[in-house]
């Protein structure tokens, strides 16, 4: 059993979760199951392996909120680590390398870019070097990791651009699917705003709307979505066909929970799917979150097993049509209290290698959300895990929630809260915006990613994540729905 220890001189600093959101991680930034225990000023971290690693921990930045930031490469040692510091470490050193990976791959880096690294660089070292005062040494970490997060933002804000400029120039205008998902067939006003945005559509079967009795199917609002597509000759990118959280499925297909029961019944439900919309759609998605137990407890293997099954059954029906999965927090923060032999990473990949025939692998990212959701990365991080996941060889499509308001949503059917102190001055369609404003050109910046859909359009009707749509319960559009308007004008259209 191997232990690192931190020091956190001023703790009133932390977020309430942040002892609950802390682990370690190897050099390919894979979760080890960890342990984690907090009192007073100090933080240890327990794991089965004794190796260097690196800790992932959810800190409150002045200004900018939380932002779960990485140290450098971390030993096991007697001394504790002062966490500031090593999180201001691991902040510029994450920087340093990007800007030589970019540099030597052709990216100009912007002018101002030096002085503000040179700054944060002299104030970790004033922090390094004052550790014999803990409490006076956090100042300065925390100038440091003010100063290394805004020049990680102007670095990949320069890099998508002069990405998108290069992309554009090429090929104009981009062929990226910008979509997002229905949750019922728009009225002429939604409708409206809908096409203006979005070149995709997603529509959603929910099991236990659609079959409420075993064998028993009710499709008129699934048949409304589908011809509001056709209608409006639309991208259609339909399913998940198969997920396995608890408010998606039948009440009657908990009645047996054998895993030979559930998954014969599964492959039925998506039989039906499939002839009855075949030759209608563009994207099957076939799963998605299978890399998590979901409402059964079953084993990765068997989980595996219904993946393939799935994959399988529609490739028999519809040999044409191309298909997906998708996997839920692809940082794998659900794993550092589980047992599992298999990350998103690694789960994806073994499919992959499957040969499947898949057509792509999507990537659920619901920013801000704990627990269930993904926790706030800045610009830089995001950049470094969609390179990771594309080393696949496959298309990505990147699904997106964030977050306008923390308060109770009562609409919302995850079992999901905001994340605390997540935005400086508190989460609001403002906020919501600024983020889409940077996040959506870096994710179309990146080569493999083919679509970006956002994972809810409207708030009056039921969705998943709270207060993610980007209309609000009233039918008012958000901020963030004209940002992504703008985007498709300027870049899409």
């Amino acid at each position: 059993m191997g232990q690192m220890r931190f020091v956190i001189p001023l703790p009133e600093r932390l977020v309430p979760d942040a002892a609950e959101q802390a682990y370690l991680a190897g050099p390919e930034a894979i979760p080890w199951e960890c342990t984690t225990s907090f009192a007073g000023t100090a933080l240890a971290i327990q794991r089965e392996t004794r190796e260097s690693g690196y800790l992932y921990f959810p800190w409150n930045v002045p200004g900018r909120g939380v932002v779960m930031l990485t140290s450098g490469s971390l030993m096991e040692r007697a001394n504790p680590y002062h966490l500031p510091v090593e999180l201001a470490r691991g902040t510029l050193n994450r920087l340093r390398n990007q800007v030589s990976l970019w540099e030597a791959a052709g990216m100009v880096l912007p002018d101002a870019l030096a002085p503000l690294i040179h700054r944060a660089t002299v104030a970790f070292a004033r922090a390094a070097t004052g550790q014999a005062n803990p409490i006076a040494a956090c100042e300065p970490a925390d100038e440091s990791i003010r100063l290394g997060l805004d020049a990680s933002d102007m670095l990949t804000h320069d890099y998508a651009c002069q990405v998108l400029d290069i992309r554009r120039s090429q090929q104009h205008p981009l062929t990226t699917l910008l979509g997002a998902r229905l949750q019922a067939a728009p009225s002429a006003d939604f409708g409206g705003k809908f096409l203006a945005t979005f070149n995709t559509a997603m529509v959603s079967p929910v099991w236990h709307n659609i079959e409420p009795k075993m064998g028993r199917f009710q499709w008129d609002d699934l048949d409304a979505q589908v011809q509001w597509c056709r209608d409006h000759n639309i991208r259609l990118c339909f399913g998940p066909l198969m997920q396995f959280d608890r408010h998606m499925l039948p009440d009657w297909l908990f009645l047996d929970e054998e895993f030979e029961e559930v998954q014969l019944s599964a492959v039925q439900y998506i039989d039906a799917l499939v002839k009855r919309y075949r030759g209608k759609v563009q994207l099957w998605h076939v799963a998605a979150r299978m890399n998590q137990e979901g409402a059964f407890h079953f084993t990765e293997e068997q989980r595996l097993r219904l993946v393939v099954e799935a994959v399988d059954r529609v490739r028999a029906l519809d040999a044409k049509t191309p298909m997906i999965l998708s996997f839920d927090q692809p940082w794998g923060e659900y794993i550092i209290r589980k047992d599992q032999e298999l990350t998103p990473l690694h789960f994806a990949d073994t499919l992959v290698r499957g040969e499947l025939g898949l057509a792509g692998i999507g990537l659920e990212m619901n920013f801000g959300y704990w627990p269930g959701g993904t926790l706030p990365r800045d610009a830089l991080e995001i950049s470094r895990q969609i390179d990771r996941w594309s080393q696949l060889g496959v298309p990505l499509v990147i699904f997106v929630s964030i977050p306008s308001a923390s308060s109770a949503d009562p609409v919302a059917q995850q079992a999901t809260r905001v994340a605390s102190n997540l935005i400086a001055g508190g989460v609001t369609p403002q906020s919501q915006h600024a983020m889409l404003n940077w996040l959506l050109p870096l994710l179309v910046a990146k080569q493999s990613v083919q679509a970006v859909i956002w994972n809810h359009w409207r708030e009056d009707v039921p969705h998943e994540m709270p207060h993610s749509g980007l209309c609000d319960p009233k039918g008012k559009p958000k901020p963030a729905l004209q940002a992504i308007a703008s985007f498709r004008k300027d870049l899409l259209a």
